[in-house]
């Protein structure tokens, strides 16, 4: 994880350890798919690119993300496979591991904006003043897409700028995980961590080892997630 030369938040480089196999989602959320969630809670959600039911939900915060994957768990976990049956955000070293599917360079596909033009819709040269349709950009070595770009993903971690080198070398992801938790910043006003960059963001923001942060009960037309499976106790 990591780069160097960068930002400090991103350093130093380090290896994590993935301990446990997981499922991540083949692309963001999608607005018809959060809608059957809002619905069928009651609750009132708006995206600000409405009526594109195969566009990334947006405009949600981190709690209504984790509150539609809990309920995921709940009404679905009969049709989940028998060892993953928990549905949560990912943490932030499952996001990395994943987006990169076992690149070093700066996106999934290379480096320069060349690579990032294959796999990511930002701000530079494609900005349509909106979120575009997942899947339509060329898949990672994980069959993973819009991993760059699109929207910014919430991930399950606490904020914490100085995690990188609170860490050793070979870590695992529930050690990172649980040192967010403990050096994160506490409460109803805590930060928690965004990844992937969005449909505005310079091709900078969509590396993927750019971090953002903001807070948990925020809602931006630039911030929604994907749904990762992990196993049950």
């Amino acid at each position: 994880m990591g780069s160097r030369g960068r930002f400090a938040d991103e350093e130093p480089i380090h290896r994590v350890v993935i301990s446990e196999d997981f499922w991540l989602g083949t692309t963001p959320v999608t607005q018809s798919q959060f809608g059957v969630w809002t619905k069928a809670a009651g609750i009132k959600h708006s995206n600000h690119f409405s009526g594109r039911p195969d566009h990334p939900a947006e405009t949600l915060s981190w709690d209504e993300a984790k509150g539609f994957c809990e309920w995921l768990t709940l009404k679905f976990a009969d049709q989940l496979s028998p060892d993953h049956r928990i549905a949560r955000l990912p943490c932030e070293s499952q996001w990395e591991y994943a987006c990169r599917a076992g690149t070093k360079t700066e996106y999934s596909t290379g480096d320069g904006e060349a690579a990032l033009r294959l796999a990511g819709w930002y701000g530079e040269e494609r900005n349509q003043g909106s979120t575009h349709a997942v899947g339509e950009l060329a898949e990672n070595e994980f069959g993973l897409r819009d991993m760059h770009g699109n929207v910014w993903e919430w991930c399950r971690d606490r904020w914490d700028s100085d995690a990188y080198r609170r860490r050793w070398e070979g870590i695992t992801e529930r050690e990172t995980y649980a040192l967010s938790e403990r050096f994160g910043r506490q409460g109803d006003d805590a930060n928690r961590v965004l990844r992937g960059g969005s449909w505005s963001d310079a091709a900078n923001g969509c590396r993927s080892a750019y971090r953002l942060m903001d807070w948990a009960g925020v809602r931006i037309r630039f911030f929604g997630f994907r749904v990762c499976l992990v196993r049950s106790p």
